[in-house]
């Protein structure tokens, strides 16, 4: 789910004298915390080797789509010259991967592109030694034995595939090929004082509206996941300033978590009635 999605009504900014949302909405704000540097440096060091596939393993809401978004922002690793092509699988009715990996590779948005189409144009990009890396984020397991295809075609050509805990066994079963382990962990109780701090100042504050013990309470519930806690601090900061208080507390804190388990386990219920009908 974007983190868009959870932009609350924007009031609150005058309350707090900011400037702009703090935790959404906000793409070029990139925080990069010890799992973030961490995951950059392992993506780095793949695409410099020989290995052909990485496995980019990360929990629900951990910051997967923000890092990948930054490395297409980076266009590359330093002087290397490097291609980084990002697609994403949304659910029933998207644009497939491979449309997608076409589009950007120079063919537009035509009807249908063919594996051999990608091969010419993985192709010219090596010959000017440009190195192609392909990231799936949410890689299904029949894109993987597609993408793994194509790497073992060219010799300028790697994948990483973002995968869930739960999902990267059956992924490594299609891939066909051994790939390298990279782990984007949750942020520490360190980087999640850093991170709202940044968050904040970013924001056009430097002033400390979150209280330590707030900020704790909010690592805790969160778990450290840097896109739980963006959209439990965004939601803090309208609770706080609906109550006129001067400070979020840890009081509030739970209370946008309570009713964001709510709201989940309401969206939740509401989806099974059709799922149960999809499946008739």
């Amino acid at each position: 789910m974007s983190l868009s999605a959870h932009q609350p009504f924007t009031g609150y900014l005058h309350h707090w004298s900011l400037q702009r949302p703090p935790f959404l909405s906000s793409p070029d704000f990139f925080f990069s915390g010890q799992p973030q540097r961490e995951a950059l440096a392992s993506l780095q060091y793949f695409t410099a080797s020989n290995w052909k596939l990485a496995f980019l393993t990360a929990a629900s809401r951990a910051g997967v789509s923000h890092l990948l978004d930054h490395m297409v922002s980076m266009r590359g690793f330093g002087s290397a010259p490097v291609d980084v092509i990002l697609t994403r699988s949304t659910g029933q009715g998207s644009t497939s991967p491979l449309q997608q990996l076409g589009s950007v590779l120079g063919y537009g948005q035509r009807y249908e592109i063919t594996q051999q189409m990608i091969d010419v144009a993985i192709q010219q990009s090596d010959k000017q030694g440009i190195h192609t890396l392909w990231c799936l984020e949410n890689c299904s397991a029949s894109t993987i034995s597609i993408a793994t295809d194509f790497a073992q075609r060219h010799r300028n050509f790697s994948v990483v595939a973002t995968t869930l805990p739960e999902h990267r066994p059956l992924l490594q079963l299609h891939a066909g090929m051994c790939g390298m382990q990279i782990e984007l962990e949750s942020l520490s109780l360190q980087d999640t004082f850093s991170y709202v701090t940044a968050g904040l100042q970013q924001a056009g504050t430097t002033r400390a509206i979150f209280s330590e013990a707030a900020v704790t309470r909010l690592h805790d519930l969160s778990r450290g996941l840097i896109g739980e806690i963006a959209v439990l601090a965004e939601s803090a900061l309208t609770t706080a300033a609906c109550s006129g208080l001067s400070k979020v507390t840890p009081w509030i804190i739970e209370q946008v978590s309570t009713n964001q388990t709510l709201h989940r386990l309401q969206q939740d219920n509401e989806s099974e009635p059709l799922q149960s009908y999809r499946a008739a």
